[in-house]
């Protein structure tokens, strides 16, 4: 039987220097604290609203910021974040006039500050966000650095690492799944139509690093798991690990040692996430496949839209798995025009599938031996559980 190489799929995968390239246009950050005290203006020409719905957060708009005599352009993110900052919505923003979107903002940056006061940070001298004035942001740059450095530790120093092309790069959260070909898992009796003739159902470990450089969520590393032939991928959360807390765990100084040495946790626990995706394989659930999906689509509030989508991706198959449906979630988080929040959900619904039980009623009926032989495997759990 074949394997997949290296060389065979690395053309879809980022290298670590074109991650890096892509962190650079968030970094270096600078910093400028405002307060009541501080001469604040802003200047919105009248159509610098057209077609925002289409700009990227951090591209610049036609929006000027000037503080105590220096004019910036500011991004689609600032400005919306700007009039967040005091209750106003960006549909709001977007909707009305640019001279009272300019009236309101710069009422509630002068007179109308009070006690408020910010940290306004910029990268190229174009404003790009506002945070509180005592947040010190953790740069994605040295945390990708950290985790490649924990990885190396491990695999050795010229092990390949890449990254999955779906990630997400702004102020508000960065995401970045790396992918470590050394250490992979070949899945026996998928049952997958997308494997050429003769070829494996190879997975690889990874990690998934979240990050906010304004602080707007924790910053965590989790393990992700990587399907090569179809580029699906899920993240799976150890509850041992979690994410690192700035009251708890500490500020800067430790971050980074943190993000280095979790790699550790992560990878040495990835064997038995995929023994529980292999059971996935053994869980069939063909003549319960509706009921099954009804209940993770409730469970995890899984929009109409996508569930369509994972749905027809169903449609025509034969015998259907657990195994199956992982794959129908994780392949819609693949579509290119997918949201990165919404990517990132249904990527971590499909990590969650090996380790949850559908449909819960119907398993616990099963169990009790009213339905079934007692010898025979519960269509309604992993085998993972069964075992333990």
């Amino acid at each position: 039987m074949a394997t997949v190489t290296l060389s065979d799929m690395a053309h879809k995968l980022l290298s670590i220097e074109e991650i890096t390239q892509q962190l650079q246009k968030t970094e270096p950050l600078t910093d400028e604290r405002i307060d009541n005290e501080s001469k604040v203006r802003f200047r919105f020409t009248p159509d610098w609203a057209h077609g925002i719905e289409t700009v990227a957060g951090t591209a610049p708009v036609d929006v000027t910021m000037t503080i105590n005599g220096t004019d910036r352009q500011m991004t689609k993110e600032a400005v919306l974040q700007a009039g967040a900052n005091f209750g106003l919505p960006g549909a709001y923003m977007r909707k009305i006039p640019a001279n009272f979107a300019e009236g309101l903002l710069n009422h509630h940056y002068s007179t109308g500050m009070g006690s408020e006061a910010f940290k306004v940070l910029s990268v190229a001298d174009r404003i790009s966000a506002f945070t509180r004035p005592t947040l010190v942001p953790f740069s994605n740059i040295q945390l990708l650095n950290s985790v490649v450095e924990g990885i190396q530790e491990i695999h050795g120093a010229n092990t390949p690492i890449y990254a999955d092309y779906k990630y997400a790069n702004s102020l508000l959260r960065t995401d970045i799944r790396l992918i470590v070909p050394e250490a992979e898992r070949v899945m026996d009796d998928t049952n997958m139509d997308d494997i050429p003739e003769g070829s494996w159902d190879t997975w690889l470990a990874g990690i998934h690093l979240s990050n906010s450089l304004i602080g707007k969520t924790q910053t965590s590393e989790e393990a992700f798991m990587f399907r090569w032939w179809c580029t699906n991928g899920c993240t799976t959360t150890l509850d041992s690990l979690g994410s690192w807390s700035r009251r708890r765990d500490g500020q800067e100084e430790d971050v980074y040692e943190w993000a280095r040495t979790s790699v550790n946790e992560i990878l040495g626990g990835m064997e038995h996430m995929f023994d529980q995706v292999q059971a996935l394989t053994q869980l069939n659930v063909t003549g319960n496949t509706p009921d099954v999906l009804r209940e993770i689509f409730a469970q995890y509030e899984v929009p109409v839209s996508q569930r369509e989508s994972i749905m027809t991706r169903l449609v025509g198959m034969g015998e259907i798995t657990m195994y199956h449906i992982m794959q129908a979630i994780t392949e819609v988080a693949n579509e290119s025009d997918m949201e990165d929040r919404r990517r990132d959900r249904l990527m971590r619904i499909g990590g969650a599938l090996p380790t949850t039980t559908f449909d819960t009623l119907k398993a616990r009926v099963w169990r009790e031996g009213h339905a079934a032989d007692a010898e025979q495997l519960n269509p309604y759990e992993p085998l993972v559980m069964i075992a333990s």
